[in-house]
């Protein structure tokens, strides 16, 4: 489901992954421990198509990770260090942007019953149906 082969990746000079090798089978849970800048989310952030530039293999399913298209999005769960809201964004703006990534039109209702509140809904993934 998920190989890694010989990951190596630099923020600048100095590798900051080095020959990383894994692999995570179908149905297996898998999550990196370490202190802060252990170097935990480089590898999920590589694996997942948000940083490009690295070197070695990292293959999801088979496809090479800076090969996904946007339906890749639409199987895979992942959760980063703390909340899933980025704090220079408004609610608002992060619940259009994690919408962005799914397919189907998000539906976002405001005002509702005289407080605010910001709900967020779209189709169910195929891989659920």
């Amino acid at each position: 489901m998920i190989e890694v082969k010989h990951l190596t990746f630099s923020y600048g000079k100095e590798p900051f992954i080095e020959d990383m090798n894994f692999d995570v089978k179908e149905g297996e849970i898998f999550g990196f421990l370490g202190p802060s800048g252990a170097g935990k989310s480089t590898p999920e952030k590589i694996i997942i198509g948000l940083i490009p530039g690295y070197q070695g293999s990292v293959t999801v399913g088979g496809i090479e990770s800076n090969h996904h298209g946007k339906d890749f999005y639409e199987n895979i769960g992942v959760d980063f260090e703390f909340s899933t809201m980025y704090e220079k964004m408004t609610a608002r703006e992060n619940l259009r942007f994690f919408a962005s990534l799914y397919r189907g039109k998000a539906v976002i209702l405001t005002n509702c019953s005289g407080k605010w509140r910001c709900w967020i809904a779209h189709p169910s993934p195929t891989w659920a149906a």
